[in-house]
């Protein structure tokens, strides 16, 4: 009872305002008690007494309405001093200054009030380093191929330039411009996931079949460092965006092609457990180290720099949202040049 009553404003205000009205009345009652008895000793009769007394105790009604006023004012000032305190700290919030925090330490309503207050704070400041780190990434990832496209196209302009090396210019300007085109396009889906919480589309597809098609699109890629498919799947119909989950396929056996060694093994299987898909991507690539494994899912974030200018760092982040969007899970298990494998777990959905 006590700590409940201890864990409220209301109930400590209510506690404090009893608290005042009683000791305000008995210090008024007391002190013109004391101060009638000090000033007459019965020398009068008991209708001047009756008389006298009531003016006494008009006197000490004031008094006491003035004491409790008093000690009231005061009481309620410190009670309010923290909430102006977070009035203030939050007009300095809303100027940008995330740093601020309330030094405020209670059970009650305004102590949770003050934690919540400094969480936000804290969260806010994050998301403001978050942003700026956005943004120095996406500076940087799009520098670097318009520096690159810059560079070799004042090249080109050199009269004198053989056929060879013209050929292998407009190459690089052609190869940075698709980098540039799947960036743009990757940050674009990136920021319209941020904001989607459901699917948009959603009808019944056969989810092996996208799979088998999107090993297909990737035909060249995987031809080209003469690697080895081991296929798996059982025959999945799924409820949801189809072009959405493609792109979960897409990055994950992009991502294990990209890392794999020359005619190394590449392993892709599905199967239905009960009331969910579980998908299983395995390459025998270069693997993640400890220090990266953390990381993996953050935007820009890019395990081999060797492979950079093959992908821009945002196919997991984009994996790790629509799996979300489907309340699924993305686990992964790594070894250094051991390899990487990624299962994805889908529930069903009506």
């Amino acid at each position: 009872m006590a700590k409940n009553l201890s864990n409220s404003i209301r109930a400590k205000g209510t506690l404090i305002a009893i608290g005042i009205l009683f000791f305000s009345c008995f210090v008024s009652f007391s002190l013109m008690t004391i101060l009638f008895l000090v000033l007459y000793h019965g020398d009068l009769s008991i209708s001047e007494a009756h008389a006298v007394f009531g003016s006494f105790m008009f006197v000490t009604l004031i008094l006491c309405v003035a004491l409790g006023g008093s000690l009231l004012f005061f009481a309620i000032r410190k009670i309010s001093d923290p909430i102006i305190r977070i009035s203030n700290a939050t007009k300095e919030v809303a100027k940008g200054d995330f740093s601020i925090k309330m030094d405020y330490k209670s059970n009650d309503e305004i102590g949770v009030l003050t934690q919540n207050f400094n969480l936000m704070t804290t969260e806010l400041g994050n998301m403001e380093y978050l942003r700026k780190d956005f943004i120095s990434s996406v500076s940087h990832e799009i520098k670097t191929p318009i520096a690159s496209i810059q560079g070799f196209a004042e090249m080109l302009q050199d009269k004198e330039l053989s056929e060879e090396n013209f050929q292998a210019y407009t190459n690089i300007i052609i190869d940075e411009t698709k980098r540039l085109s799947h960036l743009s396009s990757n940050m674009l889906r990136l920021s319209k996931l941020d904001h989607q919480f459901i699917p948009e589309i959603t009808k019944q597809f056969s989810l092996d079949e996208q799979i088998r098609r999107t090993i297909v699109l990737l035909e060249e890629k995987w031809s080209k460092k003469n690697l080895e498919l081991d296929i798996d799947l059982e025959k999945i119909v799924y409820t949801g965006d189809e072009a959405l989950i493609q792109q979960i396929w897409l990055n994950l056996i992009e991502n294990a092609i990209k890392f794999s060694a020359e005619s190394g093994t590449v392993f892709i299987h599905a199967r239905k457990i009960s009331n969910k898909v579980i998908a299983e991507i395995k390459d025998q690539g270069i693997g993640i180290s400890k220090i990266d494994q953390g990381r993996i899912f953050e935007k820009f974030f890019q395990v081999d720099e060797s492979h950079s200018k093959e992908g821009s760092g945002l196919g997991l982040a984009i994996v790790k949202k629509i799996v979300e969007i489907y309340d699924g899970e993305i686990d992964f298990t790594s070894e250094i040049g051991q390899g990487t494998t990624f299962v994805v777990k889908l529930p069903f959905r009506n």
